[in-house]
This record gives structure tokens, C-alpha cells and sequence, in this order.
């Protein structure tokens, strides 16, 4: 489902277009010890800040997603969702150092939060935005999709239908967005001179 009617140059608004502060400042937290990260009780959000949702749109900025720290040395890697190392598997050899993982969205036991609950892989997609581009605004009824930030600055623009007022939201590197099926999007880049690059995964509702 696509609307085309009226639409905007780039750099330009609708009547009723609604955006953030436009801040592109991008901030990342200190690293959190994973014995602490894993002790926590069962969560509704597994970075244990509010959900910020807007319409069809569920955004994580990065500084509300923790870094969590493995000790590769000591810790599972179940606890992660690594590969058993060779020493599990009995062929030798051990992990050292250690390693910092964002979880940025996460249905398995004891980390779901119930957003993604039910969703079978469709796609996984490298987005590479050159300056003053966007994409098409499109709507798919079958499809959630997840958005992450690897770098650049751009905006996500969303509402829930044709008609109704447009949401604009800055996209900052480290950012993540789920985009619910049915939620009429698009992305930009409104940079004279720099690229957006984004990881989007398709995952289908039914």
C-alpha cells in the first residue's frame, strides 16, 4: 500500500507534520556487567526504560539500549546466543577477553518483551541513503520491520493511514525502530553531504 498523492519534496512538510526536537546528538551508555544485566527480573523492556511508542512506530534510541558486558573467559555462551565454543564441543581451545553486546530487541526466555512474539524471518537488507534521498512511503499489512542506525543522520517519517498527520522522528547511528505492519513509512536522508546507513529486517505477522 503506497500513497503518492501530494507528496512533499524532500526537505519539505505536509500540513500537520509533527517532528521530534531534531537533535542529532548520539550518546551510548558505560558498559553493564552481564551477571547484572541477566539477574534482573523478567522485563517488559529488556534495556528497562519506557517504551517509546508513537503510532504503529516502537523507537529504542541508543542511549536507552544497554551495552552489556561478557567475560568470554568465564560466561555462557547460551547467555549470549553464541555458538557453543570448541571446548564445549570437546575439540579444544577457549574464549578470552571479552565482548559487549546491545540487545536491541529480544524474545527469548526471560528476555521477551512480547513486540516480536510470533514473527518468522523475511528479509535482512544493508540500506545505503545518499544525501537528500528518501524512499517511497509504503505500508505492509504482513510485515513488521526493524530499523538500525549503523551511521549517518536521517528521519523516519510515519503515520497510521493516508489522511492522518505525518510523525517525524530523527534517526541517529545507534538508534533502533520497530515499524508495526500497516504503518505507512519512509526514510531520509536530509544530509547535503554525508550517507545513512541502516540494517532493516522484515519479519512476517502472519
Amino acid at each position: 500500500m503506497m500513497d503518492r498523492d501530494n507528496e512533499p519534496e524532500l526537505g519539505e512538510d505536509r500540513p500537520g507534520t509533527e517532528r521530534d526536537n531534531g537533535d542529532t546528538s548520539s550518546w551510548l551508555p558505560d558498559p553493564v556487567p552481564a551477571v547484572r544485566f541477566h539477574a534482573e527480573s523478567p522485563r517488559a523492556n529488556i534495556n528497562r526504560a519506557p517504551h517509546d511508542r508513537v503510532s504503529g512506530v516502537v523507537y529504542k534510541r541508543a542511549a536507552h539500549i544497554k551495552t552489556v558486558r561478557y567475560d568470554l573467559a568465564s560466561e555462557s555462551p547460551q547467555q549470549m546466543c553464541l555458538p557453543l565454543t570448541p571446548d564445549e564441543e570437546g575439540t579444544g581451545g577457549s574464549g578470552r577477553g571479552t565482548l559487549d553486546i546491545r540487545w536491541l530487541f529480544s524474545e527469548l526466555e526471560d528476555l521477551d518483551e512480547g513486540l516480536l512474539k510470533g514473527r518468522s524471518f523475511s528479509y535482512l537488507q544493508e540500506l545505503n541513503l545518499a544525501p537528500g534521498t528518501a524512499t517511497v512511503e509504503a505500508a505492509y499489512s504482513d510485515l513488521d520491520t526493524v530499523l538500525y542506525v549503523v551511521e549517518g543522520y536521517g528521519e523516519l517519517a510515519h503515520r497510521p493511514s493516508a489522511g492522518s498527520p505525518i510523525l517525524v522522528r530523527s534517526l541517529r547511528p545507534g538508534d533502533a525502530a520497530l515499524i508495526q505492519a500497516n504503518e505507512l513509512y519512509r526514510v531520509a536522508n536530509r544530509s547535503s553531504d554525508a550517507p545513512v546507513r541502516l540494517m532493516m529486517l522484515g519479519l512476517r505477522t502472519d
